[in-house]
């Protein structure tokens, strides 16, 4: 066996930010076995070039560390690019016009499959009805989701899964759900929120295992292209599960994903009585697994969201002065769930829009964490909208990382403020008040509800700016800094990855991005705007802009 000295590959003449508190800016970085070998000057790593070295000149690019999605479905994002994209709807027609050319192009009786449409931002201020998709799409089935928690179907879709006038409205149990009814005609409208859309969605063919891994493989790409090298994904069931582990295994991953699983809140409730045998047959606890796939955690969905008023709040909609929002866990049980998979060695990531929902997530971890300490397990607040001062303090206090979905305030921000008005919408995902207060602040898109593109992220944590370019809470704004901090060195430690990734330092995994500019001297316009040239995972480049396929 011959033993290799210096270094596999020089990247040299950059202007690399490590994330490294020893060096945090460096011209070059040595990289040996998929691993960050050494970082410094040209000169001072010339003395690893050797004959097998291969030496790269980057004429000056900026380099970053890989970025790290914390909250993202990979999986089911991978699916949609597949489908009808509605994220640009702006009014009935556009969504119209983009299912009447799938359809076009489909078979007679092939699902149709769409997602991203927000009635706050069509000019109709509503979805499109059955009718309306009937016209369009009369041969096929359509189901097009919302953003968040609806969909609507067509007439072939609803005959499909049996929905008809006498269909009862789902009822007895918590977050059930509903769907429209016509006043006029008794008929549905094709509007299904909540769980009551999983009366439509059981009838639409799951995609083969063939296809499930196909999705991941052009997921990778589109990820890569934007600089991601990691995810955590959360929420999975077995076939999940076993689709990334086909994945791995047929080379179609690059993109290392921590996978958590499906929990209370998140799965059909039909399959919430089996989850502790789930659980605690699997055997293992969080962090089993290796760099490219690790068994990492256990989600829940404490409540709804915020642009659908049914984020679970402290005081009445603004929109609905009736309304608090809705649990999607019981209240009661949930702090004794959360102890019962702390306890079983599992971290955990829990989904709060509202500001109760996060006032009880947070007691529950810190409870947890005094009942049974145990510092290697980093439970997260996901979304982490309005933390209360005394939540905010207790997640400083217990170091609980806030997982902000920092797109959500481009994308759903006037959304938050028809429902919150616009001095609370302003305080959602207050990011420099959590820096301020010492909180683990991490970025994260919850693709496919926003945009996967960690730039555009970085740009709403950086101007705080709607779609329709309102300001909201300019003093929350963060600096470049931080927000790159967020996708890169602080996900890794809220992750337990902390010299792993997330930082270009000797020892990490060289995963890594080239860009076409300095992403922290721009303004926030151009930081949105970023272009990846290239992107390195495991210390080899499986990205390059303009090389195809």
């Amino acid at each position: 066996m011959t033993t290799r000295y210096g270094a596999d590959r020089l990247l040299l003449n950059g202007r690399i930010r490590t994330f490294d508190p020893a060096a945090p800016t460096v011209q070059a970085v040595a990289i040996r076995d998929g691993r960050i070998l050494a970082s410094g000057s040209d000169a001072e790593l010339a003395e690893l070039r050797a004959g097998h070295t291969e030496a790269e000149d980057l004429q000056g690019a900026s380099v970053v560390p890989g970025l790290i999605d914390a909250h993202n479905h990979f999986l089911n994002t991978s699916l949609v690019l597949r489908q009808v994209q509605l994220y640009a709807a702006r009014s009935l027609d556009d969504i119209l016009r983009l299912v009447a050319a799938r359809a076009a192009e489909a078979a007679a009786g092939e699902w149709i499959v769409g997602r991203g449409w927000d009635e706050t931002l069509l000019t109709e201020g509503r979805p499109p009805t059955r009718w309306e998709l009937d016209r369009v799409a009369p041969h096929n089935p359509v189901v097009l989701h919302r953003v968040w928690n609806k969909l609507v179907a067509n007439s072939a879709a609803l005959a499909a899964a049996g929905i008809t006038r006498d269909t009862p409205q789902p009822g007895g149990e918590r977050y059930a759900g509903s769907f429209d009814v016509d006043p006029e005609s008794g008929e549905p409208t094709g509007l299904f929120r909540d769980r009551a859309k999983d009366l439509i969605l059981r009838a639409v063919p799951p995609p083969a295992p063939a296809e499930l891994v196909e999705a991941l493989r052009a997921g990778s790409r589109a990820y890569n292209a934007v600089g991601i090298t990691s995810v955590a994904e959360p929420g999975l069931d077995p076939t999940g599960l076993r689709a990334f582990q086909q994945a791995r295994e047929q080379g179609a991953l690059s993109v290392r994903t921590d996978m958590l699983l499906g929990a209370w809140g998140y799965v059909p409730a039909s399959r919430e009585p089996e989850l502790k045998r789930w659980i605690a047959e699997m055997g293992v606890a969080g962090g089993f697994g290796d760099d490219w796939l690790r068994l990492a955690g256990v989600k829940f969905m404490l409540d709804g969201g915020a642009g659908d008023r049914t984020a679970r709040l402290n005081r009445p909609y603004d929109a609905e002065p009736e309304s608090v929002g809705q649990w999607v866990v019981d209240p009661e049980e949930y702090p004794q769930l959360v102890e019962w998979v702390h306890r079983q060695g599992w971290p955990m990531d829990t989904h709060t829009c509202g500001d109760a929902a996060q006032d009880l997530a947070v007691r529950a971890y810190a409870a947890a964490q005094r009942a049974a300490p145990n510092p290697r397990l980093r439970h997260r607040i996901h979304h982490a909208y309005l933390p209360t001062p005394e939540t905010l303090a207790l997640m400083a206090r217990h170091q609980t990382p806030a997982l902000v979905s920092n797109p959500f305030i481009v994308h759903l921000g006037e959304s938050f403020v028809l429902s919150l008005g616009q001095e609370r919408a302003g305080r959602i995902m207050p990011m420099a008040s959590y820096l301020r207060a010492g909180v683990p602040l991490v970025g994260s898109s919850d693709s496919p509800i926003a945009d996967f593109n960690p730039w555009v992220g970085m740009y709403a944590a950086v101007a705080r700016r709607t779609i329709a370019g309102r300001e909201l809470a300019a003093e929350e704004r963060i600096a470049p800094e931080a927000a790159l901090r967020s996708y890169t060195a602080t996900a890794a430690w809220a992750l337990g990855l902390e010299g792993r990734r997330g930082a270009l330092v000797p020892g990490a995994l060289a995963d890594l991005v080239q860009l076409d500019r300095d992403p922290l001297s721009v303004s926030p316009e151009e930081l949105r705007d970023t272009v990846v040239q290239r992107t390195m995972v495991d210390g080899q480049w499986v990205y390059e802009r303009g090389a195809g396929a």
